[in-house]
């Protein structure tokens, strides 16, 4: 890799803090490295995966339920405070809608759909599906709430056919249901109240059934290789697919995990997570974690949003929690907030022991002040661990078991998994093999036929690097997707992932996200999607302006233009350097596929709908109304 690529990629060297890391029990970092002649490099663990320790996810909600059956295992928000719900009654529960499920003669190849957000209900009807051997597939519920057709639900539910679709509030969730009801007749609709002429049962109805001797019957039926869950990916490059969950990706992932963080059995969890559980991370992170080990899960109702941060705040000081999982925009949030109100970081870092984030690259400036903020209000440094993984790779395929000596790295592959880094240009593609890697996806022979390759390797399309070249132990780090990579007219690669995180650096906080542009065009371009409500903010003038005049706005575009020139003096390669930018004045639309469930830009469908904007970004001679051009 040339030097210049290496500095592009790996975080900026800022004055980090001092202050020791807190001393968390951590795994040995023990890498072998095997170099083959034609430059792959396969990368594993040397620590071997234990044996799974049960058959299937619920025998620990068993396990618990018998041990300590008063220990709160879930809390979701309830007025003022918490409604809470103890080992032993959810397994209860459970056992009641399996029974429940198990009446109703439902064919167990057929999924149970659930629409709603996290919360108790939807999480005891996942269990009680799973734990008989139907299939789970919780839904986004932007598939059901952002999209004015309901489109997608209407695909998921006419290929999928669901046995069962719950969704917590007929109200809010009645288009969605009214869209699925005559595409799949024989589905019965749950929902938590009674809606005539739509909803077919009620909840607590259902948690009324009468257990039988059939509920452990069809329980002892389930093991390592029957299929827990149907997990969904973000449809960015075509109609969402369906990932087979089974028992063994499930419980390996959370034996790796363990293995690594062996911290996670010195105390009971306590986590405060908003995590939807229709991804990977919400599924196989918190929730799974804190069932593994007989902890708390407190079901947060705020998120990484401007109108419902202070929600999550409030949760994160009240429990005070031992470990955190987010993503980069969470984190970016929550540091703006504790440093609106410092006295909160004594709170939120009193107990972590770990912060965990994927999902995208975290900026270099967030990384730094979380370690900042958590010393001067502890005394120690929380350390800060990223992950690489996919629906596929059940979360995590890496993962930082260290204090992380290079800042924004994505750690090394967990014991039981083996990497696979096939050389592109001065990069690797990364390519996983292992019991945590799903089968494939449910009844798509095509699909999977593309997806793993001649050695059984899952292609993830992802790059990576080294951190410190000739050091594995300090980990990888993250080189973008393959497919959202281009070469410009001068045949020079374009590193998308890149480019965008060190752009919005310097662009914070007035655009939210951009798009780089174009392939085959003599230099670089970027549309940009503002950050609307910072902007009101920032300029008082626009409260009342529309996108439109907001685009506009000279001192807005002054403030754009002085930001693109400081990256651009730090990033002059004609890789790297914005030549021209666009402000959009229209927000990303997750109907017309600009972007996807997770909140993710689709670079190839925002290009594709906004053809029109590109045309205008490099037919521009100078700057003009929402156009800056910068010369070379």
């Amino acid at each position: 890799m040339s030097q210049a690529l290496h500095d592009a990629l790996v975080v900026p060297p800022l004055q980090r803090s001092t202050a020791p890391f807190r001393p968390t029990r951590f795994a040995p970092v023990e890498i072998d490295v095997e170099t083959r002649e034609d430059g792959t490099l396969i990368v594993r663990n040397r620590q071997a995966l234990k044996p799974l320790p049960v058959r299937q996810l619920s025998d620990y909600l068993r396990k618990y339920a018998e041990e300590r059956p008063n220990q709160v295992f879930l809390a979701e928000p309830a007025g003022e405070g918490w409604r809470e719900i103890t080992y032993g009654t959810a397994r209860a529960q459970v056992d009641a809608l399996s029974q429940w499920l198990i009446d109703r003669d439902l064919r167990d190849d057929r999924p149970v759909m659930v629409l709603s957000d996290n919360g108790i209900n939807h999480a005891l009807l996942q269990l009680a599906a799973m734990q008989i051997g139907m299939p789970a597939m919780p839904v986004s519920v932007a598939y059901s709430l952002m999209s004015s057709t309901c489109g997608k639900i209407a695909d998921l539910v006419s290929r999928f056919q669901p046995s069962v679709i719950y969704a917590s509030d007929p109200v809010r969730y009645g288009r969605a249901l009214s869209v699925a009801k005559p595409l799949c007749k024989d589905a019965v609709l749950l929902a938590d109240a009674p809606a005539p002429g739509l909803v077919d049962a009620v909840f607590k109805d259902a948690l009324a059934t009468r257990v039988t001797p059939a509920v452990d019957d069809w329980y002892a039926r389930v093991g390592h290789d029957d299929t827990a869950r149907l997990l969904l990916t973000s449809g960015s490059t075509g109609l969402p697919k369906a990932v087979t969950m089974t028992q063994r990706n499930i419980l390996t992932s959370g034996v790796l995990w363990d293995q690594v963080w062996p911290f996670l059995a010195d105390e009971p969890l306590r986590i405060v997570d908003w995590l939807p559980w229709n991804h990977t991370a919400g599924a196989h992170g918190a929730f799974s974690a804190v069932l593994r080990h007989g902890g708390t899960l407190y079901i947060d109702d705020g998120k990484p949003v401007p109108q419902l941060i202070d929600r999550t705040v409030q949760r994160l000081s009240q429990i005070r929690p031992n470990v955190m999982y987010n993503v980069p925009r969470g984190l970016d949030m929550l540091v703006s907030r504790i440093e609106e109100e410092p006295a909160l970081a004594k709170d939120i870092f009193a107990n972590l022991q770990v912060i965990v984030y994927g999902g995208a690259a975290l900026s270099p400036a967030t990384l730094h002040k979380l370690e900042t903020l958590s010393a001067e209000a502890t005394g120690f440094r929380v350390p800060v661990s990223a992950s690489l993984g996919s629906t596929e790779t059940t979360m995590p395929a890496t993962l930082i078991w260290w204090p992380p000596q290079k800042l924004g790295t994505l750690g090394l592959p967990c014991p039981g998994v083996e990497a696979k880094l096939v050389p592109e240009g001065e990069r690797y593609e990364i390519r996983f093999r292992g019991d945590n890697i799903t089968p494939g996806y449910f009844r798509d022979p095509k699909a999977n036929e593309a997806t793993f390759d001649e050695e059984g390797f899952l292609r993830t399309g992802d790059a990576v690097s080294w951190a410190t070249p000739g050091t594995p132990e300090h980990g990888l780090i993250y080189a973008g997707r393959l497919s959202e990579n281009f070469k410009l007219a001068t045949g020079t690669w374009v590193s998308v992932a890149t480019v965008r995180t060190n752009m919005l650096e310097h662009l914070r906080p007035f655009v939210s996200d951009a798009v780089l542009c174009g392939p085959n065009q003599d230099e670089l371009g970027a549309l940009l999607f503002l950050n609307s409500s910072q902007i009101r903010k920032a300029f008082p003038e626009l409260s009342e302006a529309s996108d439109v005049q907001i685009t506009s706005h000279p001192p807005l575009l002054a403030k754009i233009a002085d930001g693109i020139r400081d990256y651009n003096q730090q990033y002059p390669a004609s890789s790297t350097r914005i030549a021209r930018a666009l402000l959009l004045d229209s927000p990303p639309s997750i109907d017309d596929g600009e972007i996807t469930d997770k909140g993710h830009i689709n670079q190839r469908g925002v290009l594709a709908l906004r053809s029109h904007c590109v045309q205008q970004l490099y037919g521009a001679a100078s700057d003009g109304d929402n156009c800056l051009v910068f010369a070379a």
